[in-house]
C-alpha cells in the first residue's frame, strides 16, 4: 500500500508518519516546513531551536515535500483577517491536489482546514481518502466554542470554517478520531459509525517515569500543562480555587502563552508560571505534582494528561477531554465541562483524601502503560489495512 500524507501544519502527524514509514507505506508527507530537510547554521540559536519543533526526523527527508516560503507566508498574515490566514492553507492544498496523480497513492491521508481541494481531486482519481480528524465535530466546536470564543469568532467558526470542514467531509471516505468523545461527536451529528475509527495516541513510557514517592503533607501541589488560551479552562480554575484555602493550594502552569494572558492577569500570585521547560524538567514536574488539572472546555485528546498520568499524578478532567477515556479506568476524576464548583469539591477531596491521590496516582501510571507510540502503531496499521480490505471488496463487487 501507498499513503500520501498531507498536513499544512504538524500536531501529532508525526507520529503517524512514524508508524507508515516503519511498515513501508508512506509514498510521501506534504507540508509547509520540515525543518530536517536543511540546516540553519547562521540562524540565532532561539529561533533554531524554534524550527527545530518543525522537524520530522523519523522520515527520509527524500519522501518529504515542503514548501517553506508557504511557512513564512502563514506567519505574516496568521494575525490578521481569518481570510488573509487560510490563503497560504489553500494554496497549499491546491499544490498537493495537483501533484496528486504523479504519486498515484492507493489512500490519502489529510488534516482540516487545508484539504478540500486536495480530498475533491482524490475522490476524482479514485483515491480511499482519510481525515486524520485532530478534533472533534464542527458542529460541536461552534457549540462549546460559546464558552471561550468572541462573538465575532464564533460568527467565522459557523459561517465560514464549519462551511468548508462540511465541503470536506462530502468527499471523505474515513475518519480517524482521537477519542471516545471526538467519535461519539462525529456519531451525534450524523457520521456513519461503520466508517469512523478511534486511534488514541500515546507516550513514551522511557520518558515519563513513575515519581518514587507520594507527599502525604503540606500543600497539594497543581499542576496544568498545556497551551494557555481560554478554551484549556483555565478561568474555570482559578474561580474554584477561590473558595479553598489558599495555604493549601500550590499552582504550577507550564505552556506557551495564547489567548490566555487576561486570566493570568486577573490572578497575580496565585501561580508559579514557565512558558517552556525542557523534557528532563518537565518530567520532574509532572512527577512532584500531586494533582494534574486539565479543566478544558474542549480537547479531543490532550496528551499532557497521559504524560502526568504515566508520571504517576493522578488527573482531574472534563467531560470535554478525550483523554478522559484512560481516566475514568481510575487514574483520576472526571467532571462536567464549564463547572467550577464541580472542580472545587474535587479539589478539596483530594486535599482531605492524600491516600486516594495515591491510590490513582499509582493506578494512573499503570493506565498510562497502554497508550504507548508502540500501541498507536499497531492500532493504526490495524486501522489501515481494515479500510484497505474494505476498498478492495467494494471495488471487486462493483
Amino acid at each position: 500500500m501507498k499513503i500520501v500524507v498531507s498536513n499544512f501544519g504538524k500536531q501529532y502527524s508525526h507520529d503517524l508518519l512514524a508508524g507508515l514509514v516503519e511498515k513501508g507505506w508512506l509514498g510521501v508527507f506534504f507540508t509547509t516546513l520540515a525543518s530536517n530537510k536543511f540546516t540553519f547554521p547562521w540562524l540565532p540559536k532561539r529561533l533554531n531551536n524554534a524550527l527545530r519543533k518543525r522537524a520530522f526526523p523519523l522520515v527520509p527527508a527524500e519522501k518529504i515535500r515542503h514548501y517553506p516560503a508557504l511557512f513564512a507566508l502563514e506567519r505574516l498574515v496568521r494575525n490578521r483577517s481569518g481570510r488573509a490566514g487560510r490563503l497560504a492553507g489553500d494554496f497549499f492544498d491546491r499544490i498537493v491536489a495537483a501533484k496528486l496523480s504523479r504519486y498515484a497513492p492507493g489512500m490519502v491521508i489529510t488534516y482540516e482546514n487545508t484539504n478540500r481541494t486536495t480530498l475533491r481531486e482524490a475522490r476524482r482519481l479514485g483515491i480511499t481518502t482519510v481525515l486524520d480528524l485532530a478534533q472533534i465535530h464542527h458542529d460541536d466546536i461552534a457549540e462549546y466554542g460559546r464558552w471561550f470564543m468572541t462573538p465575532q469568532q464564533l460568527e467565522e467558526e459557523i459561517e465560514v470554517v464549519n462551511v468548508r470542514k462540511s465541503e470536506a467531509l462530502q468527499h471523505t471516505d474515513y475518519v480517524l478520531a482521537l477519542s471516545s468523545f471526538a467519535a461519539n461527536s462525529m456519531l451525534r451529528r450524523g457520521w456513519p459509525a461503520e466508517r469512523l475509527f478511534t486511534l488514541n495516541l500515546g507516550i513514551d513510557p522511557r520518558r515519563f517515569t513513575a515519581k518514587p514517592q507520594y507527599r502525604k503533607n503540606g500543600p497539594l501541589w497543581l499542576l496544568f500543562v498545556g497551551t494557555l488560551t481560554r478554551r484549556k479552562g483555565l478561568s474555570i480554575l482559578f474561580e474554584a480555587l477561590r473558595g479553598l484555602p489558599e495555604q493549601a493550594l500550590e499552582l504550577t502552569i507550564i505552556g506557551p502563552m495564547a489567548d490566555g494572558h487576561d486570566i493570568l492577569n486577573a490572578n497575580p500570585g496565585r501561580f508559579h508560571y514557565f512558558p517552556f521547560l525542557h523534557h528532563e524538567t518537565l518530567v520532574q514536574h509532572y512527577q512532584q505534582a500531586d494533582v494534574f488539572v486539565f479543566p478544558s472546555l474542549l480537547d479531543s485528546w490532550a496528551q499532557t494528561v497521559l504524560e502526568a498520568m504515566a508520571c504517576g499524578t493522578p488527573a482531574i478532567v472534563t467531560e470535554n477531554t478525550g483523554s478522559k477515556d484512560a481516566v475514568q479506568q481510575g487514574g483520576g476524576w472526571v467532571i462536567p465541562a464549564n463547572d467550577p464548583a464541580a472542580l472545587q469539591v474535587c479539589l478539596r477531596f483530594c486535599l482531605e483524601n492524600r491516600d486516594a491521590v495515591e491510590i490513582a496516582g499509582r493506578e494512573a501510571h499503570r493506565i498510562a502503560q497502554n497508550y504507548t507510540w508502540a500501541a498507536y502503531h499497531k492500532n493504526l496499521i490495524r486501522v489501515l489495512e481494515e479500510i484497505e480490505n474494505r476498498q478492495n471488496a467494494q471495488r471487486v463487487n462493483h
